[in-house]
């Protein structure tokens, strides 16, 4: 099941607190980043994706969700979840991808 956990502190993150928190539970993550309006197309991965954004926001559609992320947010997709997203707004999005 997919798993959206939005960020519930009144202080943006940091990229060094976010890989922190991936550390905790043993992921490693790589950190990457988009133009505004990029878009990705339908796809999936055979490994369990989790995305944190650390700056900026991004739209995440599942078959069955939408989410507008935003700083500190984090999905936790499964395994051969079909998704698709876009960089939402005037600034790139920055964000954390780990895989297990």
């Amino acid at each position: 099941m997919v798993d959206a956990v939005k960020w519930n502190k009144t202080k943006k993150p940091t990229l060094e607190e976010l890989r922190g928190l991936l550390a905790t539970e043993g992921l490693e993550c790589e950190l990457y980043s988009d133009a505004p309006g990029t878009k990705y197309g339908r796809h999936k991965h055979p490994f369990d994706d989790f995305v944190v954004i650390v700056s900026g926001k991004m739209r995440i559609w599942t078959d069955e969700h939408e989410w507008t992320m935003k700083p500190g947010d984090r999905l936790n997709l499964p395994a051969n979840t079909t998704h698709w997203a876009e960089v939402v707004g005037k600034e790139e999005v920055r964000y954390l991808s780990a895989a297990k």
